[in-house]
C-alpha cells in the first residue's frame, strides 16, 4: 500500500465501503451515487469521459437528463465526501478521483484470502450497461482468482450412510439412495464416493460430504430421510423427508423419487462453495461453473458470452469434460437465438467441444445428456441423440437433463406424443431447480409442436416467471396469446419484447425467416400475430 496518507479508503471487495481521510464512514446513500463512485474507482486511472459515465448508469436516458442526473450524483457524493470532497474532480468532459489521495482495496491490497468475496456485493443500479460492466468486471475477478488457484483438483470426497431399524433391504436400499444421490453430484462437479467397507478397514481421509439416508417403516409404507452435510464444519447442506409406498419404489424411481434425489443434489453442489476451502481447484471450478449457469440460462447476449468465459475458467482450473459439454451448450444456445455473428463458428466449436467433452468424461450421464443436442442440432444426428439421450436416462434416471435430451432427441424422432410425456417428466424432477425455466421453456415449445396451446402457455408463463428477461418465452407467448385471441396480452408481450430485445418488431417476428421462432413458423403460429401490426 502507498505509504503516503491520510488517505481515503475506497472497498469495493464485498458491499461499496467508503472511509474519509480521518477515519469515517462517509459511503454514498443512493445505489446510483455508489455506481458512479464504483466506476471511477475502477476505471484505469480512476477517471473518464462524462459520457462514458452517462452511458453506465443512464442508458435509456436522453442526453439532456443524463447530463442533469450526472451533475446532481457529482453533488451527492462531494456532500457525502465532506471535507475530502476536492478529491473527487471534474471538469467539461471528464470526472475523475485524485489518485494521489484514493485507496481502493482490490487494487492496493491484493487478492481477497476469502476467494468467495463477490465484488460490489448487493449493488443494484437498475442500468442495463452498468450491470454487463458489473458481470464483465467480477468475471475477470474470477479469472484472477483461478490463476491464484496452482492447486492440482482432486475431487470432492462424499462418504455415503444408510441405516434402517429393522436391517436387511432397507439399509441396502438406503444405501442405494444415498449413493444415486453421490452419483448425481459427481456427474456435475470432481467428486469420488468413499468407500467405508467394514471387511477392509483402512485409514482414510476425512470426507467433505456426509450423504446419509435412513428409512423408518410406517403403517402405510416408508419415510425416508435424507441428509446432506459439510463433515468439517458440521453444516447441513440439505434435508428432506419423503414418504413411499415401497421399498423397491427406490430401484425403479418415480417422478417423485427422482425429485428427490435430483433437488438434493442441486442444493447440495450450490452451497458448497460456500463451505468448501475456497484454494481447492475444485471449489473454484465448482463456484464458476455454478454462476456460469445463472448467466447461461438468461439467453442474455453478454451474459452467455460470460457464461462461456467463466467455464474456461472452470475447466482451466480442473480439467473436468462436464464443463467442456456446458460450454458447447452455451454455444449451442448462441447460435439458436442468432445472437452472434458467425454462427458456423459458434456451430463448428460446438461440435469440437462435444467431441472433447465426451474424451474427457465418457461414462459421465450428464455429458451425454449434453451433447445430445448438440448432436442432433448442430450435426443433424438425430439417430446419434437419440442413443446419447436414451443411454443417458438410462444411467441416471434421477436426471432431469437426461430426460430433456431425450425429450428433444423424441422431438428430433417425429414422436412429438412421446416427446411432450418425457418432457412433463424432465419438468416434473426439475420443478426445484433455480433454472426451472430451461424446463419450462423446452416443455413449451414441445407442447406448442404437439398442437397443445393450453399447455404451451402454461409452461411459456412459467419460463417468463422464472426468468422474467427471457426472449424466447415472451417470443412463444406473443404467439400463443394471438392465436388463443388474447390480444391484449399479446400486445403487453410485445412492448416487453421491444424492451429486452433490441431490434424487435411485430413485422420481423412474422416476415424475418431467421428470427429464431422455427417451431411456430413450422406450425403457422405466426399468422394470428399480424393482427397487432
Amino acid at each position: 500500500m502507498r505509504d503516503c496518507a491520510p488517505l481515503i479508503r475506497i472497498s469495493v471487495l464485498g458491499p461499496l465501503r467508503v472511509q474519509s481521510a480521518e477515519g469515517l464512514q462517509v459511503t454514498p446513500k443512493g445505489a446510483k451515487n455508489q455506481a458512479l463512485l464504483a466506476l471511477l474507482a475502477l476505471s484505469p486511472d480512476m477517471a473518464r469521459p462524462r459520457r462514458w459515465l452517462e452511458d453506465k448508469l443512464w442508458s435509456t436516458f436522453g442526453p439532456e437528463q443524463a447530463s442533469a442526473n450526472l451533475r446532481q450524483a457529482l453533488s451527492k457524493l462531494r456532500t457525502a465526501l465532506g471535507e475530502d470532497a476536492d478529491a473527487l474532480m471534474a471538469d467539461r468532459s471528464s470526472v475523475s478521483l485524485d489518485v494521489s489521495r484514493v485507496t481502493v482495496d482490490l487494487h492496493d491490497d491484493g487478492l481477497p484470502l476469502d476467494l468467495r468475496t463477490e465484488l460490489l456485493e448487493g449493488l443494484d443500479a437498475r442500468d442495463p450497461e452498468f450491470e454487463e460492466w458489473l458481470r464483465m468486471e467480477r468475471a475477470d475477478l474470477q479469472a484472477r482468482l483461478s490463476k491464484a488457484t496452482p492447486k492440482e483438483a482432486k475431487g470432492i470426497l462424499i462418504n455415503c450412510r444408510a441405516s434402517a431399524p429393522d436391517g436387511g433391504a432397507g439399509v441396502i436400499m438406503a444405501d442405494v439412495l444415498a449413493n444415486q444421490i453421490g452419483e448425481n453430484i459427481a456427474e456435475q462437479i470432481r467428486a469420488w464416493r468413499q468407500a467405508n467397507d467394514p471387511d477392509c478397514p483402512a485409514d482414510l481421509p476425512v470426507s467433505d460430504l456426509s450423504l446419509s439416508c435412513d428409512i423408518m417403516k410406517t403403517s402405510d409404507g416408508h419415510t425416508v430421510f435424507v441428509k446432506g452435510m459439510h463433515l468439517p464444519t458440521g453444516r447441513i447442506l440439505h434435508s428432506k423427508l419423503q414418504t413411499i409406498r415401497h421399498l423397491e419404489d427406490i430401484l425403479n424411481p418415480d417422478e417423485a423419487m427422482s425429485r428427490l434425489v435430483f433437488e438434493a443434489a442441486d442444493v447440495i453442489i450450490g452451497k458448497l462453495p460456500q463451505v468448501l476451502d475456497s484454494s481447492r481447484p475444485e471449489s473454484r471450478a465448482t463456484a464458476l461453473s455454478r454462476l456460469s449457469m445463472y448467466r447461461m440460462f438468461s439467453f442474455e447476449r453478454n451474459a452467455l458470452r460470460e457464461a462461456h468465459s467463466l467455464l474456461k475458467q472452470a475447466h482451466e482450473l480442473d480439467g473436468n469434460g462436464i464443463y467442456l459439454a456446458w460450454s458447447s451448450m452455451v454455444r449451442m444456445i448462441q447460435l439458436m437465438e442468432l445472437l452472434e455473428d458467425d454462427r458456423e463458428a459458434l456451430r463448428e466449436e460446438a461440435i469440437a467441444l462435444n467431441y472433447r467433452a465426451m474424451e474427457e468424461s465418457e461414462g459421465n450421464a450428464l455429458v451425454q445428456a449434453l451433447i445430445s443436442k448438440v448432436r442432433g442440432t448442430a450435426q443433424r444426428d438425430a439417430a446419434g441423440a437419440f442413443e446419447l439421450a436414451e443411454t443417458a436416462v438410462t444411467r441416471n434416471p434421477a436426471s432431469a437433463f437426461a430426460w430433456k435430451s431425450l425429450a428433444e432427441a423424441n422431438m428430433m424422432k417425429g414422436d412429438v406424443n412421446a416427446a411432450f410425456d418425457v418432457s412433463a417428466r424432465a419438468r416434473a424432477i426439475a420443478r426445484s431447480s433455480p433454472f426451472k425455466q430451461w424446463w419450462d421453456m423446452g416443455h413449451c415449445i414441445i407442447a406448442i409442436a404437439g398442437g397443445r396451446p393450453q399447455e404451451a402457455i402454461e409452461a411459456g408463463e412459467a419460463a417468463a416467471r422464472a426468468a422474467p428477461l427471457s426472449r424466447p418465452a415472451h417470443r412463444h407467448l406473443l404467439a400463443l396469446y394471438a392465436l388463443e385471441n388474447q390480444l391484449d396480452k399479446a400486445q403487453a408481450t410485445a412492448v416487453k419484447l421491444a424492451k429486452i430485445e433490441p431490434g424487435f418488431t411485430i413485422d420481423r417476428i412474422v416476415n424475418d425467416e431467421n428470427y429464431p421462432v422455427r417451431t411456430l413458423r413450422n406450425k403457422g403460429l405466426l399468422e394470428p400475430i399480424r393482427a397487432l401490426l
